[in-house]
């Protein structure tokens, strides 16, 4: 008889064990395609953060290699030509620098803006949304756009500075940085608003000296107008002190770093570089634990399922002794008889393996909330099923071979002698 209508017709005979071994295959192939489907879709959202949260590094002067005039610290301010070539790195797409300047303002009619400290705590800028406080989400544009390097005579600054002195975006304000030595008013035009989304109180554990200003008397300032507002006072101990850059890939963020610090030109010893990826590092951990955990969970399903089928083959083959020895007597050789086991399994297989398929596709989905996926994010795709239907019916030979030993290494007569 042909060894594929054996194989039916017992599988038809043992109804009840091949129902066994259909539901066990069904439910495996179902929780492993969905597992598959949710460890992509972890994986594209790991790939989102790397491209949405982004991050950054500042470089600054390192004041303790300088020395010391006073209260000013002697060493090298950072210039225009250095601070290009460190945005001219592959990987960095913006950047921005800082010339603080703590300047007095006043409005169109001569009076100063009504505030919470002395002056304003203002930085000079090329590029403001690069700045570090609102690439970390500290304060966040509301209205009007950011300064970019090429503006002029333009200023943002906070909701609640507006709201107090009835500033809107195209009002001009006037800077002067010691009013009582004469220097320049710089004239400057409101460009943008923003809000400020930290906590009000935080900024004490953020910056030395601007920890000593509220978030409402921080302004930017386009870079021409923070150089006026210097001319005739503190030239010597003003300059720019720090530059910020963000890298759109969050996870190459070190390998632009370790490229910047190779520009020979560069004296490294004067200046130091922090890396700003807290959020992404934060993001990408949690992350990374998920994708263990479902990974972690496919292997142990899969392990602990294959072990099941095992044993259950295992002891169906055992209980099937005289069958097997009858169909060697005959003279079937014993890969043949192989074969049969084989074919029974697999038949089980072509048909829960595709059911799994329909099926995963509902569950992947609420299976994926559990784990914080969007359910429409979660697909099984059809490689998905290629990878299980491959793997699946390699480990599904193998669990019957290693089931099939204890009896084949055994001589028809044997085996049918045991059954007596």
């Amino acid at each position: 008889m042909n060894l594929g209508i054996r194989a039916i017709l017992y599988s038809a005979r043992k109804w009840k064990k091949t129902l066994l071994v259909f539901c066990l295959l069904l439910a495996i192939t179902t929780l492993v395609l969905s597992g598959l489907a949710i460890a992509d879709a972890q994986e594209e959202q790991a790939e989102e953060v790397r491209g949405t949260t982004g991050a950054s590094f500042t470089v600054e002067r390192d004041i303790s290699t300088g020395g010391w005039n006073g209260n000013y610290s002697t060493q090298e301010f950072m210039s225009e030509d250095m601070i290009q070539q460190i945005a001219a790195v592959d990987g960095i797409a913006g950047y921005d620098a800082t010339l603080i300047t703590l300047p007095r303002i006043f409005n169109d009619k001569g009076e100063e803006l009504a505030h919470e400290n002395y002056s304003f705590y203002n930085y000079g800028s090329y590029n403001s949304q690069y700045h570090e406080l609102f690439l970390s989400g500290r304060f966040e544009l509301v209205e009007g756009t950011h300064i970019t390097d090429d503006m002029t005579g333009s200023i943002i600054i906070s909701r609640e500075l507006a709201e107090w002195n009835g500033l809107k975006v195209g009002d001009t304000l006037t800077g002067v940085y010691y009013p009582q030595n004469n220097t320049p008013e710089v004239d400057m035009e409101i460009v943008g608003i923003f809000d400020v989304v930290a906590d009000k109180n935080d900024q004490v554990n953020m910056y030395d000296d601007a920890s000593y200003y509220a978030y409402s008397s921080y302004v930017f300032c386009s870079m021409d107008a923070a150089e006026g507002l210097i001319k005739g006072w503190g030239e010597d101990g003003e300059g720019i002190s720090e530059a910020y850059y963000y890298v759109t890939d969050a996870a190459q963020l070190e390998n632009v770093i370790r490229e910047v610090q190779s520009i020979s030109s560069i004296n490294w010893n004067n200046y130091k570089i922090t890396a700003n990826d807290e959020v992404y590092q934060n993001i990408s951990s949690a992350l990374s634990d998920t994708e263990t955990l479902i990974t972690t969970l496919i292997v142990v399903i899969t392990a602990v399922s294959m072990v099941l089928i095992t044993l259950i083959l295992s002891m169906s083959i055992r209980s099937r002794k005289r069958e097997t020895g009858i169909l060697l007597a005959v003279g079937i050789a014993k890969p043949a008889v192989i074969l049969q086991y084989v074919l029974e399994t697999l038949l089980i297989a072509a048909v829960a393996f595709p059911l799994a398929y329909l099926s995963s596709k509902q569950v992947a989905g609420a299976l994926g909330t559990l784990f914080g996926k969007a359910a429409e994010n979660v697909i099984v795709t059809p490689e998905h099923f290629m990878l299980v239907a491959i793997v699946g019916g390699f480990l599904l030979v193998a669990a019957v071979l290693v089931s099939s030993i204890s009896t084949l290494r055994l001589k028809p007569k044997q085996i049918l002698s045991q059954m007596e």
